[in-house]
């Protein structure tokens, strides 16, 4: 199949001279601010923070002969911008965003700049959970067909910094995240793959409904002519089906009509040219039914794209899972550590629990985002045999436990990974599983992560030398 460029945006911004605000800066608000820059726009970079905080940061912008604006709260702090991009963290009710609209400033995100200036067809991801797995899964696929792709996004690199890699590519593969999407116009993926809905980030959207609603704006500027991979097991998902415009094309591991399905214990995908069996369920690279549903997806796209089954399978075979996503990171005098830090929601660590089996020994909370951990409080009671609390949540996760199952609470990852262990019998394994956020005592999940696999470390060393 050829990929078609219907779906490329064919008026970009004209950037040159015009005075644009970036907010936020961290990752993806200084991505933004290098690509402004080099097409010529009078740009400022203002962030919350006091200057202070903001150090290396602020630095970079101002040597690239940008504005910096600590402390920002108002529109009048800006000075006139004829563009607002706004980073993923800043919400869109901030009232700096509420006052431009108001003004009739256009205010976008930085998904919807890269959409405008990329240049080749988009395959975009999305889903409270395995959005970074299918992601890596689809651009191995990908790969193996021989077909030219970027993968960038919420994944950790922004799609904004890869544009200039893209001209040398035949698709994008992008993940996003329902606070990029809450910020796109024009956005039209030529592909949309949505795989679950579950409660997350509560903490920013009022509800499930306005969650949910986030994430169907990634189909919103479809139609006929482009794809929607929809995972119908997921009933939240399932009922999105009568509501789009595109050709759906649905993943399902209990319908034996879905587009992407299990047959004789074999992963099939339809993309309307007849099945293709992949590889069997015990050739997965990963476990659990959760990645199942991943590698179908991404097969399905794989597939439209115009890579063969043995190339998807090829691709698959050669995925690992990502840092800090059921990593183990050693082996401690018969204790295994596995490193989950990724598990930020109780969806996704209700899933790995499940995959992991027990008896377990477990680190979870952080910041709860205003979840309900009743059903997280249950599986963990059923597959553990501790649970050592962190962060703000630790006090709800606790209760929702109950008295089935020893719990503590510790006031650092140190404090926790030193409790698990010293509790923990040869064949047991020590799991940092939050299903929470990590910004109430971490910079972020991949810190938060680094953090416990540091620890680990030093105690395999400390063991490894008796009596030091």
């Amino acid at each position: 199949m050829t990929i078609p460029t219907h779906t490329v945006f064919g008026q970009p911004i004209a950037l040159s001279d015009r005075r644009v605000a970036v907010i936020g800066l961290a990752r993806t608000g200084l991505a933004c601010v290098r690509f402004l820059v080099r097409r010529g726009a009078q740009v400022i970079g203002a962030d919350a923070k006091p200057i202070d905080q903001l150090a290396d940061s602020a630095h970079e912008v101002t040597s690239l002969g940008a504005e910096v604006v600590p402390e920002f709260r108002e529109l009048e702090q800006l000075d006139s911008p004829d563009l607002l991009v706004v980073s993923p963290g800043v919400p869109c009710n901030h009232p700096a965003l509420v006052q431009a609209r108001a003004a009739g400033i256009e205010v976008i995100g930085e998904i919807e700049l890269a959409y405008r200036f990329c240049p080749t067809p988009m395959i975009a991801i999305s889903g409270t959970n395995g959005k970074g797995t299918t992601t890596m899964m689809t651009g191995l696929m990908l790969e193996a067909a021989g077909i030219g792709n970027v993968v960038a996004g919420n994944i950790g690199l922004p799609l904004i910094s890869q544009i200039d890699r893209a001209r040398h590519a035949d698709v994008v593969v992008a993940e996003v995240s329902s606070f990029q999407l809450e910020t796109v116009v024009h956005f039209r993926p030529w592909i949309a793959v949505l795989l679950n809905i579950t409660p997350d980030h509560l903490d920013r959207h009022a509800d499930l409904g306005e969650y949910a609603a986030a994430k169907l704006r990634l189909f919103q500027n479809q139609t006929a002519d482009d794809y929607s991979i929809l995972c119908t097991d997921d009933s939240t998902v399932a009922a999105l089906q009568e509501q789009l415009s595109a050709t759906v094309l649905a993943v399902s591991t209990d319908s034996a009509v879905s587009a992407g399905r299990l047959e004789d214990n074999h992963l099939i995908i339809d993309a309307g040219c007849g099945p293709q069996r992949l590889l069997s369920r015990d050739e997965m690279p990963v476990s659990g039914e959760h990645n199942i549903t991943n590698a179908l997806a991404a097969g399905l796209a794989a597939s439209l794209c115009g890579a063969s089954s043995e190339q998807i399978a090829q691709g698959l075979r050669s995925f690992e899972p990502a840092a800090h996503l059921l990593q183990e990171v050693t082996c401690v005098e018969g204790v295994r550590f596995i490193d989950d830090s990724k598990a930020t929601n109780t969806a996704a660590a209700i899933a790995d629990l499940s995959t992991l089996g027990g008896p377990l020994l477990v680190i979870a909370g952080g910041q709860g985002k205003e979840a309900d951990f009743s059903q997280f409080g249950r599986h963990l009671a059923h597959w553990c045999r501790f649970v050592c609390l962190i962060g703000e949540s630790g006090p709800a996760i606790e209760a929702a436990i109950g008295d089935d199952v020893d719990t503590r609470r510790a006031a650092s990852m140190q404090e926790a990974v030193e409790e698990c262990y010293r509790r923990a019998e040869p064949g047991d394994t020590v799991v940092l599983l939050p299903g929470c956020a990590s910004f109430d005592m971490f910079e972020d999940q991949t810190h938060r992560g680094e953090q416990f696999t540091r620890i680990v470390r030093e105690i395999a060393q400390r063991e490894a030398k008796p009596g030091v």
